[in-house]
This record gives C-alpha cells, sequence and structure tokens, in this order.
C-alpha cells in the first residue's frame, strides 16, 4: 500500500496540470485509506442505486443466456471480422478515429451486409439502460462532473473537454452510421 500510495502521489506531482495527473492528486487527497474508499461508497451507494445494479446484473446475464441461447457469438463475430476487414481494406486503419475514412468504409459494408439481430439487441438494451440512468442520475452525475471539474487545473480542465469534444464527435459519426443501417429484427 505504501509503495502503490508514494508511487501515485510522485505521479500525481510529476504530472500536476495534466487531466491524469489532477485526478490522481484529488484521489490521493480524498482517498488515504481502504476505510475512507468504503466510507465514500458507502456515502454515495444509496438503496435506489444497489436496486438498480441488481436488476443491471439480472438484466445482463438474461441477455447473455440469450445471447448464448440464440448462438449469437459465431455470427457476430463473422460480422465482425467482415465489417473490419473491410474498413482495414481501405485506409481505416485506425478505428478510434472512426469519422472520416472509417464511417464511410463502414457505411459501404452496410449496404451489403445487414447487423446480426442478436447486435442489434444488445444495442437497444444499451440504448434503454442509458436513457434510464440519464432519467434517474443526471442529477447527481452533473454534480459529481461539476465536482471533479472545479478540482482540475486549467490544462486538466481543457484536457477533459478535449476528449469529451472528441468522443461526442465520434460517437455521433458512429450514430450516424447505425441509424442510417439498423436491421429489422423480430
Amino acid at each position: 500500500k505504501a509503495v502503490v500510495s508514494t508511487q501515485s502521489g510522485h505521479y500525481g506531482r510529476a504530472s500536476k496540470g495534466s487531466l491524469l495527473g489532477d485526478l490522481a492528486s484529488m484521489a490521493l487527497d480524498r482517498f488515504s485509506s481502504a476505510d475512507d474508499i468504503q466510507d465514500f461508497i458507502e456515502e454515495h451507494l444509496t438503496e435506489g442505486v444497489k436496486s438498480d445494479a441488481s436488476a443491471a446484473a439480472e438484466e445482463a446475464q438474461a441477455l447473455a443466456k440469450g445471447w448464448c441461447d440464440d448462438g449469437c457469438t459465431s455470427s457476430t463475430a463473422r460480422f465482425l471480422e467482415g465489417i473490419f476487414g473491410h474498413m482495414n481494406g481501405g485506409g481505416c486503419d485506425d478505428a478510434s478515429e472512426f469519422c472520416g475514412e472509417c464511417q464511410s468504409r463502414a457505411a459501404s459494408y452496410f449496404a451489403r451486409n445487414q447487423l446480426p439481430c442478436c447486435i442489434e439487441k444488445v444495442v437497444r438494451r444499451g440504448i434503454v439502460a442509458y436513457d434510464y440512468v440519464i432519467a434517474n442520475y443526471s442529477e447527481a452525475l452533473e454534480s459529481y462532473g461539476a465536482a471533479v471539474g472545479g478540482g482540475l487545473s486549467a490544462n486538466g480542465l481543457a484536457e477533459a473537454q478535449a476528449i469529451r469534444d472528441r468522443v461526442v464527435e465520434e460517437f455521433g459519426c458512429v450514430s450516424a452510421v447505425y441509424s442510417a443501417n439498423r436491421p429489422e429484427c423480430a
């Protein structure tokens, strides 16, 4: 524990002014023991959060069972192998930068190949879960975000905002391809 704490403290000081350095420093300032972490979790883990987490775990287990029962692994693997092979064959060599060439290659693959309904089902459930979290926890998440943002240096905050902007942009490109090519599933 002492070695990790020392190394984390050194990293936080050496990286001061960066997003990760600021986050490491904030964590070290807030948590100095396992009891501190336990107290933090107990403070924020309400009965509603516990109940929602339990329901989400049951839903995930049912989804995984259905995935296996429906033979989704093979069809999904074939689809993913096909789309990534197609994307890589046309100048898209880093799918983490989806907007642009990767987006065009993915769209052209979807023109001839339908997204397996197994994947569609998981995506739909993920969207429902996301909508639920936003509807029920957005105020708490905004409060946590403001607290973290208030502890960041100007450089750390700029870095966090740049990451957020990039994620939003990339998600928009993925969403555009997905929305234009949603399969008709029963």
